[in-house]
């Protein structure tokens, strides 16, 4: 028997040990399959303590269950930063595994099938990771799993359709992936699901069947996503237990339906960003449970309901962008319990109610871009004690800035900017400790910055620009040391830059431009810190710019244009290698170029121009590739252009005018293919002018003019199709006119080829063509020959200069048709022959015709008169003309010189001369109007107080006197001098000198209180001397010789200064001073006063060359001598650059800053169409824009928004080559975009938000490769969004929001890297959203 028993126990011993060797086995596999994992791992340190030296139930995220054998059951890994893979992890080795968590890392790959073998998982949380591929079928399989999350990943493709009878699943989170392609009704319905999230994923469809038959689900979110249709009637039958509902940015279309509000349990309903209609419905206030409230971005449209002051539970309310169009229901005040408030973007109107103080729990509130009006509530910061945010920016509201906004002391961020608040800034905002940005821009707020601010220690944004502060920045500045922006841009301040701005550590925007500030610069700005954008321009500053204000290199931006900064340049600057911008023009720097500047390889903006810099270009610049616009005009660089400029291929704008520069002009600028402005004038170039310059097809401005080059005028230039101006002026060019510039059809501002050796006949077959023409100048040439029969078809052209050629024959006749637009007609100095060119009766608009030295013959026509009502200067001196003088002159009421010396005319002078309006009073000319007539070209060739001068017009003061005169010397004129000439006052010379005229001099002569210059010598005057010639104080320049006056010399007064006794010669009957012939004692002997008379008239040419060469050095600040090219170019500097007056640099702008104007812009504003820059936003401007702004093609800023401006679009704006910033949002514009708008290749911003404009987008606007906003929001355009926007590798901003665009998303759009905002909402764009989408992310972000 005791065999037996032994061998029995020794069976139980046998069979308890069996359990222990199993777990023992278990134990070592699952250690085995987690050190394998480890070991694959990218970075698995803090898994350290995974090791053999322990058992793996104590390892880190490893839980075991001793029921379970001591086998692991569950691994919680979240957020340790594990990378790697799940491939490399053998799930046969855990089949009690009961949860998976490895939420927060980084790992990669897919999901390996194999995940089922699992079979005892309840929770499986991969969520936060890098996972990609499809969601492997097989998780199907897991019949016990519970939680499955698996949001935000790279997951692609469709949903397993078995995930759908899982049948225990009830929290089932797949958000934000990249899921697509769903067909649900392989579904099964999921009844054990309560929490359901497919978010941010491209599915599409209409809302899901399974879904509705998955009847416990409490929270339901399909947000992000492209599901269309209805939202369901039947949610609250299908899905009673729903607390939270999120339906935000899809496609959903119709009403809301008014059965959600038999949700009874809902408590978040968020359905933002849909294509919802129907207006805000009443429902909505008897759902008392509702805490969050999500309806924006949606076209609801309609009034607030006042019902919604009933949620007295709703926490969070955001009907932003909703098209809501009512008063703001004083019923909302009810809610007590509301922390969010965003009613942005929409049509309110109204005040903001006092009652809202009631919402005693807010913390965030937003109403900005509306138009209400009235005060802001005190009451409101007294209530909100909890108040973070407010934002009420771009409304209408007045008043002040209440005292009260002290006492929300949580206040965090506060923007008040876009209003109409006025007032001082209260000093009560620096209680505001935890504010951390501050914007009050764009009001109408007076007084000085409170020095309470200072307080502000955890201020980051301080905006305070376009308002009318006064006195100096605070020293307390100093003491907001968290601030890294400060922009007091566009003000009335003052003082210096306070030197406590140094100790702004944080420091990285800083603009104080357009204010009226002095001083230096603190020189310790920037020293241990990383400014990156710093602009002083338009201010007062002098001494030098901080050594140390670049010692970060973290500058991009740095503008300090038209101060009076002195000396070098910091050196820091050359190693700024992030430069982006750089504007220091109109300074007095000096010192080497080459040692301020290095390889700046993300530099698209430099202008340096009118300093005083030195040294040479250096070949780095051509690794400067990304250069757009290069200025350097006005310093005093020497040396060549280095041919590695030809290497700056994205350079557009390339400026050397007014340097030191010599040798020739590189052929390699003909590669730079994107080139279309190139002005390389004064200079001391030499050699030809290189035909491949032929070769950049986008150049628009060639300015080659006073330089010395040589040789022909290349034919290639003839193959510049897109050129609008071309002056050659001033060089030692000779041969012939190539025919081939007439292939310049698109040539519009101007053509000048003036003062050269150019030779030979005006190739009719080009000239013909230049359609499109403004001004022509030929002067100073040796051209021969006729002018074109065609010279009358170029309807366009408005000034015209053949003058000092040698030209020849009659001018040719006008065809019937033809519609003249000539201003300005200049052909002295030729041998034209032939009678009056009645070419000229057709040009109404002319006001300055100069045709003398010539030898045109016959009457002057009687048509001038009538037919030419503008004239102002005619000159027809030194001619064959004869006959009378007609007296229909006199009905030229705008002329003011006439002059019509050395002809044949007889007769008597025209009494009716009296008549001449701008004659008989001083004539001041607004600089506006003298640009419109005169072209910026014009001048006066005349003759002034004995000798010929050329008079251009400068205007170097904001108003200037025009020459006034008459001159009729050296004709047969006879009889007597009119009285009635004695009523023009405004003359300032009259010369009637070497005529027949007689009788007496006019006794009121002293009525001409301006005259300067008077000569009536050399006629037969005779009678005494009006003693009120004395009286003409401004008198300087007399002759009255060569007479048979009598009587005494009348003294005093400016006679007294007139001591030349041959202005009195060869008058028999004289006596008195300065003759030294007594009048008691007249009894010289005939020898002795024939040669006092010879020996008189010898003097009064010295004196009279002596007085006239010391009176042109007064009256040069009005007038100078030179040629007419010289003055064209004169006028173009004055337009940027400061003049005498004070001006700005923009010298002809117009400008309305955001006031009360209503009414119409003057037709007339841009004649002269040297308008550059015009800004007349927030007015109440309306009608048409100006038909001349068409035409401005020197225009570069343009801001007109929140006018009423009607009529078409296209027919206020063409091809603006120069133009860079275009906004007209807000207004009533229409008609369609042209394909034109892409040669505007410079523009960097173009809005047009909010006007009435349709249409497709022109694939054209691919072109603007300088974009970078974009914004054609809430118009009726249509079409596909262009692919070719593609192209704009700039632009940061792209707005396209509420039109009707169709089609899908261009997939080119992911080569914007640049890309920073997108809004596509509001359209009917369809597809899928575009992968293309991950190249934006970092920008983006």
């Amino acid at each position: 028997m005791a065999p037996v028993l032994h061998s029995f126990f020794l069976l139980l011993v046998a069979t308890a040990a069996i359990p222990g060797s199993v777990n023992a086995a278990a134990s070592s596999q699952q250690t085995d399959a987690l050190l394998a994992w480890k070991s694959s791992l990218a970075d698995p340190a803090a898994l350290s303590g995974w090791t053999r030296a322990s058992p793996v139930c104590t390892w880190r995220g490893v839980g075991c269950d001793a029921a379970a054998g001591g086998r692991v059951t569950t691994l919680r890994l979240r957020g340790l930063g594990l990378g790697g893979g799940l491939h490399t992890l053998d799930f046969a080795a855990f089949p009690a595994l009961t949860e998976l968590d490895l939420n927060g890392n980084n790992f990669a790959g897919e999901i390996p099938a194999g995940i089922s073998q699992l079979r005892s998982l309840a929770s499986l949380d991969l969520g936060n990771n890098w996972m990609d591929g499809s969601i492997p079928p097989q998780i199907g399989d897991l019949s016990g799993l519970v939680d499955l999350c698996l949001y935000n990943n790279n997951l692609v493709g469709a949903i397993p359709h078995q995930l759908s009878r899982l049948p225990k699943i009830a929290h089932f989170d797949l958000g934000a992936n990249y899921l697509t392609d769903q067909d649900f009704a392989k579904f099964s319905p999921m009844p054990t699901v309560t929490f359901m999230s497919l978010y941010d994923n491209s599915i599409n469809g209409s809302f899901p069947d399974f879904i509705l038959k998955s009847g416990n689900i409490t929270y339901l979110d399909l947000s992000q996503n492209d599901f269309s249709g209805p939202i369901p009637d039947t949610l609250p039958e299908k899905l009673p237990n729903l607390r939270y509902l999120n339906l935000s940015k899809n496609e959903f279309s119709g009403r809301i339906p008014a059965s959600l509000g038999r949700l009874t349990k809902l408590q978040d309903l968020l359905i933002a960003a849909n294509n919802l209609t129907g207006g805000v419905p009443e429902f909505l206030g008897s759902m008392p449970q509702l805490r969050i409230l999500e309806l924006g971005d949606n076209q609801l449209g309609g009034a607030i309901p006042p019902v919604l002051g009933q949620l007295q539970m709703l926490q969070r309310l955001d009907i932003k962008n909703a098209g809501l169009n009512s008063t703001l229901p004083p019923e909302l005040g009810k809610l007590k319990n509301l922390t969010f408030l965003e009613l942005s973007v929409n049509h309110l109107s109204g005040g903001l109610p006092p009652e809202f103080a009631g919402m005693r729990a807010m913390r965030e509130f937003g109403l900005e871009t509306n138009w209400l009006i009235g005060e802001i509530p005190s009451v409101l910061f007294m209530s909100w004690p909890e108040l973070i945010s407010f934002q009420v920016q771009d409304n209408f509201f007045i008043g002040r800035i209440t005292q009260e906004v002290g006492m929300a002391r949580k206040l965090r961020f506060l923007y008040l900017f876009l209003n109409d608040l006025s007032g001082s800034i209260p000093a009560e905002l620096g209680e505001l400790e935890n504010l951390e940005e501050l914007d009050l821009s764009g009001n109408s707020l007076t007084g000085p910055i409170p020095s309470s601010l200072g307080k502000l220690k955890q201020l980051i944004n301080l905006a305070l620009f376009f308002n009318y502060l006064t006195g100096a920045i605070p020293l307390e500045i100093g003491n907001m040391t968290a601030l890294q922006s400060l922009d007091v841009n566009t003000n009335s301040l003052q003082g210096e830059l306070p030197a406590t701005i140094t100790a702004l550590k944080n420091l990285q925007y800083l603009t104080v431009f357009e204010n009226n500030m002095s001083g230096t610069i603190p020189p310790d700005l920037g020293k241990g810190i990383a400014l990156q954008h710093v602009s002083f321009t338009n201010n007062s500053f002098s001494g030098e710019l901080p050594r140390h204000l670049c010692d970060g290199f973290a500058l991009n931006h740095l503008t300090a244009n038209y101060n009076t900064f002195t000396g070098t340049l910091p050196p820091c600057l050359k190693n700024c290698t992030g430069l982006f911008r750089v504007r220091l023009e109109e300074n007095h720097f000096t010192g080497d170029i080459s040692e301020a500047f290095g390889v700046h390889r993300s530099l698209e903006y430099l202008d340096i121009s009118g300093n005083k810099l030195t040294g040479e270009l250096s070949s780095d610049w051509g690794q400067c590739t990304n250069l757009t616009l290069l200025r350097m005009d006005g310093n005093r660089i020497s040396g060549r252009i280095p041919e590695a400029f030809g290497s700056m291929t994205s350079l557009q704008f390339l400026s050397f005018f007014e340097n030191n520069l010599t040798g020739g002009i590189p052929p390699d600028l003909g590669h730079l293919n994107l080139l279309f402005n190139l002005n390389l004038s004064h200079n001391s170039f030499s050699g030809p002018i290189p035909a491949s310059l032929g070769n950049n097809s986008k150049l628009q401005k060639i300015d080659m003019s006073g330089n010395m080059l040589n040789g022909t005028i290349p034919v290639a230039l003839g193959k510049l199709g897109a050129l609008t101006f071309l002056d050659l002026s001033k060089n030692r060019l000779s041969g012939k006119i190539p025919r081939e510039l007439g292939n310049l059809v698109r040539l519009q501002t101007l053509l000048d080829l003036s003062s050269n050796f150019l030779s030979g006949w005006i190739p009719q077959a080009a000239f013909c063509k230049l359609l499109s023409l403004h001004i022509l100048i030929l002067s100073n040439n040796q051209l021969t020959g006729k002018l074109p029969d065609c010279l009358w078809y170029l309807q366009n052209l408005q000034f015209l200069d053949l003058s000092n050629n040698a030209f020849s024959g009659e001018i040719p006749a006008a065809k019937a048709s033809y519609s003249c637009s000539l201003t300005s007609v200049h052909l002295s100095g030729n041998n034209f022959t032939g009678v009056f060119p009645s070419a000229l009766e057709e040009c109404k608009k002319l006001i300055n015709l100069d045709i003398g030295n010539n030898s045109f013959f016959g009457d002057i026509p009687i048509w001038i008169g009538k037919g030419l009502p503008s004239l102002k200067i005619l000159s027809l001196k030194s001619n064959n003309f004869s006959g009378e003088i007609p007296s229909e002159l006199s009905q030229l009421s705008q002329l003011q010189l006439l002059d019509m010396t050395n002809n044949g005319l007889t007769g008597l002078i025209p009494r009716s001369f009296g008549n001449l309006t701008s004659m008989k009073n001083p004539k001041l000319i607004s600089s506006q109007e003298l640009l419109q007539w005169s072209s910026n070209h014009d001048r006066i060739d005349t003759i002034w107080k004995g000798k010929e001068h050329i008079f251009e017009i400068k205007t170097f003061a904001i108003e200037i006197q025009l020459l006034t005169g008459i001159g009729l010397s050296g004709n047969s004129l006879s009889q007597c001098i009119p009285d009635e000439l004695t009523n023009l006052q405004g003359l300032q010379f009259l010369n009637l000198s070497r005529n027949y005229l007689s009788c007496s001099i006019p006794e009121n002569i002293g009525s001409l209180k301006n005259l300067e210059s008077l000569d009536l010598s050399s006629n037969e005057l005779s009678g005494v001397i009006p003693p009120s010639l004395a009286g003409i104080s401004t008198l300087s320049i007399l002759n009255l010789s060569n007479n048979h006056l009598s009587g005494n010399i009348p003294t005093g007064n400016q006679l007294q200064t007139l001591t030349d006794p041959s202005i009195y010669s060869n008058n028999s009957g004289l006596c008195g001073l300065p003759l030294n012939i007594s009048c008691t004692n007249y009894s010289l002997v005939s020898d002795e006063r024939y040669y006092r008379t010879c020996e008189d008239q010898y003097l009064s040419y010295c004196v009279m060359a002596g007085v006239v060469f010391g009176f042109w050095l007064w009256f040069g600040m009005l007038f100078s001598i030179g040629t007419l090219s010289s003055c064209m170019h004169e006028m173009a500097m004055v337009m940027r650059s400061r003049s005498t007056a004070g001006w700005r640099p923009h010298a002809v702008v117009e400008s309305a800053k955001p006031w009360s104007f209503s009414g119409e812009l003057p037709r007339h504003l841009c004649d002269g169409f040297a308008l550059q820059h015009l800004t007349a936003y927030h007015n109440n401007f309306s009608g048409t824009l100006p038909p001349c702004l068409k035409n401005c093609t020197g225009l570069v800023r343009v801001l007109l928004v929140e006018n009423h401006f009607t009529g078409d679009i296209s027919e206020a704006f063409a091809v603006h080559p120069s133009l860079e910033y275009l906004d007209v949002s807000g207004s009533k514009l229409t008609g369609k975009l042209s394909s034109d708008w892409g040669e505007c290749i410079i523009l960097t911003l173009l809005h047009l938000d909010g006007t009435r404009i349709s249409g497709g987008i022109p694939a054209a606007f691919g072109s603007m490769t300088s974009l970078q906003s974009l914004s054609l929001a809430g118009n009726n355009l249509t079409g596909g969004v262009p692919p070719d926007l593609g192209h704009l590798n700039l632009l940061f901003n792209l707005n396209l929001s509420n039109n009707s665009f169709s089609g899908p998303i261009p997939a080119s759009l992911g080569n914007n890297y640049m890309l920073q905002r997108i809004n596509l909402s509001g359209n009917m764009l369809n597809g899928t959203i575009p992968v293309a989408r991950q190249h934006c992310y970092s920008a983006i972000s």
